[in-house]
């Protein structure tokens, strides 16, 4: 009989969702196993574009200087630059194209505590696979999942280990799927993918070395578009010294993938460079092509999908990675909550409620800038953009909203497509305003008020919130700390930011442990502790708990 141990939560799929995940239930004290069948994380990053809510999830968890450190290579990185070669183009004087543009870059610096700015993927998941093992999480590598069962009361897991074939059960009260595109636990369980596949050409990425630093220092780009008669691609850095990955198309009508050995690329990616002085050595390559498609369902019993399990995301705008890693975000704490009883299954089933409209919407903009490259690339382009309803990029990635789920009083629809800031407003379903304030000595962002538990945050005449949520809290067990924020309170600002959140200066939101506003009094109630353990008890769906 094989041996069998129990973890509330089994996670499947160490890449960089997966790992999230992992971090962020053990900083909310979950005993997590991880199981990966590859050896290690991952050497060859898919990704370097990292959008503004992944940087405050990952601040969070109290990762933000480890990650700041992770993306030093990249920071000086900007703009598109259109190439013959690298080495035969004055990259000082090259049309540049920002990325990401200038307003974009400044809007950001107002709404979020964090720097706009690209990491490696591979760097990430470093940070990441570090954190979780010192949080408490079970990481096993070369471990597969060969095999699941679900019942009423959770789910049974069966792991092989891909080099002895040993083969154990491991019990879960939930199994999380963050495994990829061609998810093993999502077939397990009958979920179809619903959209485009086989969008554009097939891509090879390649990522190789090359001592490039020369030919770009103090010229930093994002990427460049190489187009000569030997090679056309797209090169990409990942740290602006020796590690590059280019991006070859082909025509599948053409070509196969077999058409490029290691020995072609090598051509090709010299062509791209101009110089074929410069050693080229391939460290691994990639087919992959342009897919845009959503699960039908992301919740089923006691299995969810996360990450590409659940949605394939086109590049263009570099929502793929950040829209995983929200997905982790939103999930990760309502798991840790059910998990302690201190939800009912109603929250969970709000992941799916929440976040499968915003998959969606993610991949339909990403599929409009795949469509309409012009306005993707020309910020100026306002009306066009307005036509085709191609929202701005940080209403896509941060400022969007959830109207329905584990919030209470949401808004029907989103107030702008152009302006995040807007949106932004203290809404319920929005992410909280952004701003600066001092509290205990120190400069924080009220995004770091919230987390791991609830946050109430109120004006300089809330005192009676205060004693509201004490109260609360230990009639719930629930985590919830109240704060007064303004001018003269322990949270202190200007005054600017009650006005911003939609407040009086005795209004209260409360504050969910993923920074999403779940429930807003603009004003102080005749009875204010019997209104927020309403609230919360909603939101949690606590009475599923009592029955």
């Amino acid at each position: 009989m094989m041996s069998q141990e129990h973890y509330p939560v089994v996670i499947v799929g160490a890449g960089t969702v997966g790992l999230s995940m992992a971090v962020a239930l053990a900083h909310h004290g979950v005993p997590v196993l991880l199981a990966e069948r590859h050896p290690g994380t991952t050497t060859h990053p898919r990704a370097t574009g990292v959008q503004p809510p992944v940087k405050e999830f990952f601040r969070s968890l109290g990762l933000d200087e480890r990650i700041r450190a992770a993306s030093a290579d990249l920071m000086p990185s900007n703009g598109k630059v259109d190439l013959e070669t690298l080495a035969g183009t004055d990259l000082s004087t090259a049309p540049r194209i920002p990325t990401p543009p200038k307003d974009v870059a400044e809007l950001t610096a107002r709404i979020s505590p964090t720097p706009i700015g690209p990491c490696a993927q591979d760097r990430i998941d470093k940070v990441l696979c570090d954190a979780a093992r010192a949080k408490g999480a079970v990481l096993r590598f070369s471990t597969e999942v060969t095999a699941m069962v679900q019942d009423g009361s959770g789910v049974t897991v069966t792991l092989t280990d891909t080099r002895s074939g040993d083969v154990q059960e491991v019990r879960a009260d939930y199994l999380v799927a963050s495994d990829g595109s061609a998810s093993f636990v999502r077939r397990a369980v009958g979920i179809d993918m619903r959209g485009p596949t086989g969008l554009g050409n097939p891509m090879i990425n390649v990522l190789f070395t090359a001592d490039l630093a020369d030919l770009v220092r103090g010229n930093e780009f994002a990427f460049a578009q190489i187009s000569n008669p030997r090679s056309e691609g797209i090169l990409l850095t990942v740290d602006n010294r020796d590690r590059w990955i280019y991006h070859i198309s082909y025509r599948d009508d053409e070509e196969t993938l077999g058409d490029y050995p290691h020995e072609r690329c090598v051509d090709l990616i010299k062509a791209a460079i101009g110089r074929d002085d410069i050693p080229v050595e391939i460290v691994s390559t990639i087919p992959w092509r342009m897919s845009a498609r959503v699960a039908e369902r992301v919740v089923e019993g006691r299995v969810v999908l996360a990450g590409d399990s659940a949605h394939t995301i086109p590049p263009i705008g570099a929502f793929g990675m950040s829209s995983g890693v929200a997905d982790a975000c939103n999930l990760a704490w309502k798991l840790a909550f059910v998990v302690k009883g201190l939800a009912g299954p109603g929250l969970l089933r709000s992941y799916e409620t929440e976040r499968l409209p915003i998959m969606k919407f993610t991949r339909d903009q990403a599929l409009l800038r795949f469509s309409h490259l012009d306005l993707h690339w020309d910020a100026e382009k306002y009306g066009e953009r307005a036509a085709v309803e191609m929202a701005d990029p940080l209403v896509t990635a941060l400022a969007y909203q959830y109207h329905d789920g584990a919030v209470i009083d949401a808004p029907g629809e989103l107030r702008s497509l152009s302006r995040a800031d807007e949106n932004l407003d203290g809404s319920p379903g929005t992410r909280v305003p952004h701003a600066w304030v001092e509290h205990d000595g120190r400069r924080i962002s009220v995004l770091d008020l919230p987390g791991p538990g609830f946050a109430l945050l109120t004006g300089p005449d809330g005192a009676e919130w205060l004693a509201a949520a004490e109260k609360v809290a230990a009639r719930t067990g629930v985590d919830l700390r109240a704060y007064r924020v303004g001018p003269g309170c322990e949270v202190a600002d200007d005054g600017g930011w009650l006005s911003s959140a939609g407040l009086t200066s005795a209004g209260a939101l409360l504050v969910r442990p993923d920074m999403f506003v779940a429930w807003r009094s603009p004003v102080l109630p005749d009875a204010p502790e019997e209104q927020l353990a309403s609230a919360l008890d909603r939101i949690l769906d606590r009475a599923s708990i009592a029955s």
